[in-house]
């Protein structure tokens, strides 16, 4: 039996005009902009038709404003933006959130070039910008009223080199596997940072194109590289696809990539190849495990599917930026940063440095048996 498509809450749309009529045939729901009844907190959320993670994003998001709306007054909407085009056609969409829908905060996807974009328009509008975007490009923006939920590339990066270290003396070659175009030189350069001063020695960097769907001639080409490690820095679904094909290929050495492969849709699509496949994870005590549990309960509950990273993230971004704007009227939002509290979330708690990083501590985790567990 199939699992059931999340139900969101009943929204209003926000007219579109062709995107409005494509929602409407079914063609592409990310492209819908929605918002609840009048409220005193709008959140507007940007969010790509071609976001990867589009899914699980927004049912993050949305669980969040269903829980901040069991509290008192007031209450808080959501509006939800993004459409296909030229590049820059999400900063449009992000200004029309803010000029037109009302939106007092922005929450940007883990796409980079979206990200850049939403807060170009906050630097212009003083919102607010909460991002899941793991490029450490985005906290170098000059945007001050900006904080990332997920941990950098480089802080992921370097948690996985220093734990493969731990295992090896003599001095290790790796391939890294990143995405095409401006997201792969954001991540290869993050990644190369990451690996200075390491006894990692780079072997290549390849980039794998958004369209390529048989990685069986990459698979082949990097086990002649003959690494001792690859990092699969790619979204999920592929991520686990070229493992497979990795491991199909003979491959034999350490593989590992970033937190949001601790996913149901990696651990899908990669199968029984998933075994060993390390990733970062941020390490919880046990009243944050907790709370990550009855997320994940909650979130069963509501949409009838498993929760992954991103919806975690998701909804603490939501809840972070309800705080921020129920504690904030607009002309004090931008002296409300760097923030200077810390909140409970879902992933961990939520505090940030002045640059508007996540204070966090990593740990590898593996996959052993169909789930990621401690190393």
């Amino acid at each position: 039996m199939p699992p059931a498509k999340p139900a969101f809450p009943r929204c209003r749309l926000v007219p579109l005009t062709l995107a409005a009529a494509l929602v409407a045939a079914g063609g592409c729901p990310w492209l819908a902009g929605a918002a609840a009844e009048t409220t005193n907190v709008v959140i507007g959320l940007l969010l790509p038709p071609e976001e990867a993670e589009a899914s699980s994003l927004r049912a993050g998001v949305l669980l969040a404003v269903e829980h901040a709306n069991q509290a008192p007054a007031p209450k808080v909407s959501i509006v939800v933006r993004g459409r296909i085009g030229q590049w820059g056609a999400d900063a449009v969409e992000a200004a029309r959130m803010v000029l037109d829908d009302g939106a007092q905060g922005l929450i940007a996807p883990p796409n980079g070039a979206a990200t850049h974009l939403a807060l170009q328009v906050a630097g212009r509008t003083a919102v607010p910008v909460i991002s899941l975007c793991a490029d450490s490009s985005v906290s170098r923006t000059g945007v001050p009223w900006m904080v990332r939920i997920a941990p950098t590339t480089i802080q992921e990066a370097e948690s996985l080199f220093a734990g493969l270290k731990a295992n090896a003396s003599d001095p290790q070659r790796w391939v890294a596997l990143v995405p095409d175009g401006r997201a792969g030189r954001e991540v290869s350069r993050d990644l190369t940072q990451a690996a200075a001063g390491t006894h990692w020695k780079l072997k290549r960097i390849c980039q794998v194109s958004s369209t390529l769907t048989n990685f069986e001639s990459l698979a082949v080409q990097v086990v002649k590289d003959q690494p001792d490690a690859v990092f699969v820095w790619l979204d999920p679904l592929p991520a686990g696809r070229l493992t497979k094909n990795l491991r199909d290929a003979g491959f034999a050495g350490k593989l590992a990539g970033p937190s949001r492969c601790n996913s149901p849709a990696f651990l899908a699509s990669s199968s029984q190849a998933s075994e060993g496949f390390l990733v970062p994870a941020i390490i919880l005590d046990e009243i944050g495990e907790a709370r990550l549990l009855s997320f994940q309960t909650a979130f069963r509950q509501r949409y009838g599917i498993e929760a992954d990273l991103t919806a975690a993230e998701g909804y603490d971004a939501a809840t972070l930026l309800a705080h921020i704007l129920k504690e904030n009227n607009p002309q004090s939002l931008p002296r409300a940063f760097p923030l200077a509290f810390s909140l409970p979330g879902a992933s961990g708690d939520l505090c940030f440095d002045a640059e508007g990083n996540r204070k966090i501590a990593l740990r590898l985790s593996i996959a052993r048996q169909g789930r990621f567990r401690p190393d």
